[in-house]
Order: C-alpha cells, then sequence, then structure tokens
C-alpha cells in the first residue's frame, strides 16, 4: 500500500516531469484536456494519452502579460506556463470554453502564441430542459471524434470507443471503491493522498492507473484504523477545475476533524456516474455529462439545489458539518455560494467557507476561521 502511495505521490509532485517522459516511454502523442468535462474517452479511443490540464507549481511570471491578474489561478498558472515553453510536451490542447469566461480566452492566447499541432474548442451546452440540448451535444462531441480522426489519420469505431469507455469506467468503480473504504474506515488515508489518488488518474494512462488502484485497495481492505471516535467529521464542497493546497487539507485533519468523503472535482466529482454502453458510445457519452449530480454551477441546473445536495452527502456520512473551498475569482462558485450559503443558514447546517490562490498566500486566516469551525463543532 505504501510502495503505491509513493508512486502516486511522485506522479504530482512533478507532473510536468512524468507527463513528458511518459511521452518519451510510450511514443504517443499527449493531448492537454482543459478541466472539467472533456470526454477523455474519446482522446484514448484515437490512440492518443488523455492528460487533465493542472495548476503549476511556480508564481505566475510571463504570464501576466496575457491575462488579467483577476482571472483565477488554473488559467493564469496554464496560460504562463504556456507562453514559458512549459508545456511543449503537449501535441494538442482541447477547451471546453462554456464553462466559463475565463476559459473563453484560452484559445485567442494559445493559437497567437504556442499553437500546438491540434487543438480543439468543445461549447458543450448547459443542461436546459428539451431535445435540442442533446442533439447540440451530439452534434459536438461528434465534431470532436471527427477532429482527432482527422489529426491522427485513424478511424474511431465503435468498438474502440466502447474499449475506451470500458476501462474508464473499470477506473471509476475502482476510485469509487477507495472512496467506499474511506467512508467506512475514515483516516485510513490522509486528505492529501486522497486527492493525489485522483489527481494521479488524470496524468496517468488509466490502463496503468487501474493496476496501482487495484493493488492500493488490496492493501487498504487489509488494513485496520485505529478507532478516533472524538474526530469530528466535515466535507470539503466547491474547489473546482483545480487542485486544492495539501497544507489546507493538512491543517482540517490537524485541528480534530477528518474527511470521510468530498464534493472537489479533483475528488468525487472526477469519477461521478458511469458512461453507460446499450449501443453508441458517443450517446452514451453525452448522457453521462447530462446527468445532473452531482450538480456543478457550470451546467446551468435550476431545478435541484447544490445546498440540497451537499447536505444530503453530510448525513450520509454522519458529518458535522461542511466546508465551502472557493477559489479565488471563479465566477461560476462564486455567483453560486451566496444562494449556498443561505440554504445552510436555512438548514442550521454549520459551515464555513474558505478561499485559496494559486500563488502561495499566508494561511493564518485559513487556519483562524477552521480553527473557530472545528470549535463549534466541538473538535478542538
Amino acid at each position: 500500500m505504501q510502495k503505491v502511495l509513493s508512486k502516486i505521490a511522485e506522479v504530482t509532485s512533478d507532473p510536468y516531469a512524468y507527463v513528458a517522459g511518459l511521452k518519451d516511454r510510450t511514443g504517443k502523442r499527449i493531448i492537454g484536456c482543459f478541466p472539467m468535462y472533456v470526454p477523455e474517452e474519446i482522446v484514448h479511443a484515437a490512440d492518443l494519452i488523455p492528460v487533465v490540464i493542472w495548476r503549476g507549481n511556480e508564481s505566475v511570471t510571463w504570464g501576466h502579460a496575457h491575462v488579467p491578474a483577476y482571472d483565477c489561478g488554473i488559467v493564469r498558472s496554464f496560460v504562463d506556463d504556456a507562453v514559458r515553453g512549459k508545456l511543449g510536451f503537449m501535441d494538442g490542447m482541447v477547451f471546453h470554453v462554456r464553462q466559463c469566461l475565463q476559459v473563453g480566452e484560452f484559445p485567442l492566447i494559445i493559437e497567437r502564441n504556442v499553437k500546438p499541432a491540434y487543438m480543439k474548442i468543445l461549447y458543450l451546452p448547459p443542461i436546459y430542459p428539451g431535445d435540442g440540448v442533446r442533439s447540440f451535444l451530439l452534434d459536438d462531441l461528434q465534431s470532436f471524434k471527427t477532429s482527432l480522426e482527422d489529426f491522427t489519420g485513424k478511424k474511431i469505431s465503435d468498438d474502440d470507443l466502447k474499449r475506451s469507455i470500458d476501462i474508464y469506467n473499470e477506473n471509476r468503480s475502482l476510485l469509487e471503491r477507495v472512496y467506499e473504504i474511506r467512508r467506512e474506515r475514515p483516516g485510513i488515508l490522509k486528505a492529501r493522498e486522497v486527492m493525489q489518488i485522483v489527481w494521479s488518474s488524470m496524468l496517468m494512462p488509466k490502463e496503468d492507473h487501474n493496476e496501482l488502484l487495484e493493488e492500493l485497495i488490496k492493501g487498504m481492505e487489509k488494513k485496520t484504523v485505529e478507532s478516533k471516535g472524538d474526530r469530528v467529521k466535515v466535507i470539503p464542497v466547491g474547489c473546482l477545475c483545480q487542485t486544492l493546497q495539501f497544507d489546507i487539507l493538512d491543517m482540517i485533519e490537524d485541528m480534530g476533524m477528518v474527511i470521510p468523503d468530498d464534493d472537489l472535482y479533483i475528488g468525487s466529482r472526477y469519477f461521478a456516474n458511469k458512461a453507460n454502453i446499450n449501443g453508441n458510445p458517443i450517446e452514451a457519452l453525452a448522457d453521462r455529462y447530462l446527468t445532473k449530480i452531482p450538480l456543478c454551477p457550470t451546467k446551468g441546473v435550476w431545478d435541484i439545489h447544490w445546498g440540497d445536495e451537499a447536505i444530503k452527502q453530510m448525513k450520509a456520512n454522519n458529518a458535522k458539518g461542511i466546508i465551502s473551498i472557493r477559489v479565488k475569482y471563479c465566477p461560476p462558485h462564486t455567483c453560486y455560494y451566496p444562494d449556498f450559503k443561505s440554504k445552510m443558514m436555512e438548514e442550521s447546517v454549520p459551515e464555513v467557507m474558505i478561499e485559496m490562490e494559486h500563488e502561495i498566500m499566508s494561511l493564518e486566516g485559513v487556519k483562524t476561521r477552521l480553527q473557530s469551525f472545528a470549535e463549534t463543532l466541538g473538535g478542538v
């Protein structure tokens, strides 16, 4: 178990080195997929390696000449890495530009400065009532498939897609099993280890990651965990698109709280919902995207409240509170948060919001808020 965790930590400690090395080892081309909903299975079926674009580990420098300082961290960081030539190992990039205004800037900046051999823009639609949404989505996905066929010169058959979907579905099942064990025995893994496990699945070929997960699960199923009944369970919610600073996760646990589950993108959101293949695989991928739960503020779902879903998750885990993690300058989360907060107050659910930024930030304010929250819950 420790061997697997060490390998996963190695992959996520320097994603640039790992992915560049992956390209050298396999001879396959790398396609960067901007989070959150690019259907990686189509890239995989084209015999390419999809990796989810990540936030770099350095402060923004050259990127300030291309994007405003009030863009979110992943946007500024990725642009900075691109114009500094750090992403030359990516043979292609795919952007889903409708999910927020800031991502819409990417194609022009990338095309003007560091255009890769392949670049594709997706317009995955909001989930509104009516057949037109699904029809538009199917056309968008079909266009994506055709563009990859043109790029590779390889026809993507339905069987190719089904095989890729099966591999991705297996990864989702294995990640869900990791989370099941975690929910049964909170504390069996550190919160940072869980995030690294999910993050590594975004960087590694799914076949390789599945092998690691199978070995990890065997170790988890055998491991006993000392009961710590005094630790208060909390559910972190939010942090769309990007990784959360590990220091914040460590801080939550150091204050006597434990995380049995989460509603984070680099977490349970990434592997939620399998693609159900009953016929056309493109339709299966479309239907997965059109699934409303877990609710996402970028999808325009109006008939389900994010706060209600968070409360359900909290109660299902016998947790006592919710920690909202908002990325600074994230428009979708920022616009939704007032309604979310109102729901928490309406239902008398203990909740605290902490804000994170890409650059090095003082954690003293975060520490104070979390400590006060822990004391309110009776965890300190």
